[in-house]
């Protein structure tokens, strides 16, 4: 049996970092201008703890020797990281508790330069564990530090993961302009990126834009002031992202609104796909699939996105799980500004349509709700009512549909009273979720939860899709 004695061994080396050691042969200058400092080292601790330390010393790279004492500058590594690196190096230990988030980032980077696989992996999961909301601020600075280095895969995996499960805010923010190219380009090749695609072009136009100082200033909604030379310049920047924008799950209205006012910008080749899919339903070869975790659907109140999230809960699956192509189908069979309000055209259209989603957008606060029918409404011809069992039955909100942790569902908890069937309105639980014509009531009953603050609603907008 091997007794293990660590914590004094940790303590015994703290004592070699004592400023009134002498028995130093190493003095490592680390900072520039007034914020420099010297640390006192030994060279066959910084061999055995540091592959870049010890290549150095058996090269001569970056070292010199006077007095037998080796001198090492590091200018681009302030004091109070290296205070972290060298503490690491003689007694095992990190504390980053105490530290400005800034000072833990450049302690990554100093890592990668100093070849400490063991920092490198900790800060990461240092970052990402406990300063998610820090990142989150700064994806655009984050993404630029730790797409230079390799060795910083896990954080540069959480960034675009995170980016890609709720891209609206990122992309939408001031700081996507400054996005590199090549961060971009990752970005807009992933299959999980969770944005409608007519809005990526839209910030795709927006980014081209920003990256020209010519372009700066220019009007995107009436390009006849636009030259032959602001399109050419736009095309040239855009080129290498053109080919991954899924053309093919835009609408025709919003091509024709949002695209082919720029399709001077597209290459000739595409442009005509394009065309002949919408006018003549020719399929393109090579047409790239839907993103992963996007449904499309034709509808004014939910996006792809949130089709998908209503997918994956009508399987119990969790909010972001991965969608696979052509899994699911949302046909739109009615919508209120389309078909009225009348509740009679409501059973007319959804009666034996199989499982139904019922979407509104609530005049009073522009909420978006709704609820799931598994069994669909089956409406006889005569004017009758009563329960129907349903176990999978669920009303829901997305609140405004831009943040995520707002969505709430609310599952029925007493199957035997899960819907009810009438020809006057529709109806989820006893009170649970009520829709008759405009109006709407919305009082827990049995469902697991309210799903609004108020009782009693008025609707604006109510799509309701046929779902298998």
């Amino acid at each position: 049996m091997a007794s293990e004695f660590f914590p004094e061994l940790s303590q015994d080396f703290s004592q070699l970092l004592a400023d009134d050691t002498n028995d130093y042969n190493v003095v490592i200058k680390v900072g520039e201008k007034s914020d420099t400092k010297e640390f006192h080292a030994h060279s066959n601790i910084l061999r055995a703890r540091s592959p870049y330390f010890k290549k150095a010393f058996s090269q001569n790279r970056g070292v010199t020797k006077k007095n037998d004492i080796f001198n090492i500058i590091k200018p681009n590594i302030s004091p109070i990281v290296f205070e972290m690196i060298i503490r690491y190096m003689y007694v095992g230990i990190l504390d980053l508790r105490e530290k400005t988030n800034t000072d833990i980032l450049n302690l990554l980077i100093a890592s990668d330069e100093l070849l400490m696989q063991e920092l490198i992996t900790c800060v990461q999961k240092y970052l990402v564990e406990n300063e998610a909301k820090w990142l989150q601020d700064n994806f655009a600075k984050i993404l630029h530090t730790v797409f230079q280095f390799e060795s910083c895969k896990q954080l540069q995996d959480y960034c675009l993961e995170s980016i890609c499960e709720d891209s609206e805010p990122f992309l939408n923010s001031s700081k996507f302009p400054t996005l590199e190219k090549n961060i971009l380009l990752g970005l807009l090749k992933r299959d999980d990126l969770t944005m409608d695609e007519i809005e990526l072009w839209d910030n795709l136009i927006r980014w081209g834009i920003a990256q020209n100082s010519e372009l700066n200033g220019k009007n995107i909604t009436n390009l006849n002031r636009w030259n032959k030379k602001d399109f050419l310049i736009l095309k040239n920047t855009l080129d290498p992202f053109i080919s991954h924008i899924r053309y093919f799950n835009i609408s025709s209205e919003d091509f024709h609104s949002k695209i082919w006012p720029f399709k001077r910008v597209l290459p000739e080749a595409l442009f005509e796909n394009i065309i002949s899919f919408y006018f003549a339903d020719v399929q393109p070869e090579n047409k790239l699939p839907p993103r992963y975790g996007k449904l499309p659907v034709d509808s004014i109140i939910i996006k792809p996105k949130h089709a998908a999230i209503l997918a994956n809960w009508t399987q119990r699956k969790d909010t972001n799980a991965k969608i696979l192509e052509n899994r699911y189908t949302f046909n739109l069979v009615y919508r209120g500004s389309r078909d009225g309000f009348d509740i009679e055209t409501m059973r007319n259209n959804c009666n034996d349509q199989g499982a139904t989603i019922l979407v509104i957008k609530v005049e009073e606060n522009g909420f978006i709700i709704g609820g799931y029918n598994p069994l669909g409404w089956n409406y006889g011809n005569y004017y009758g009512e009563g329960w129907k069992y349903a176990t999978e039955s669920f009303i829901f909100s997305l609140g405004d549909g831009k943040d995520s942790k707002k969505f709430k569902i609310s599952r029925v908890t007493d199957e035997n009273y899960a819907l009810y069937e009438t020809n006057y309105s529709l109806d989820f639980g006893n009170s649970d979720l009520i829709i008759n014509g405009t109006n709407g009531t919305c009082y827990q009953c049995y469902y697991e939860s309210n799903i609004l603050d108020t009782n009693n609603f008025s609707i604006e907008e109510m799509e309701i899709f046929s779902f298998y």
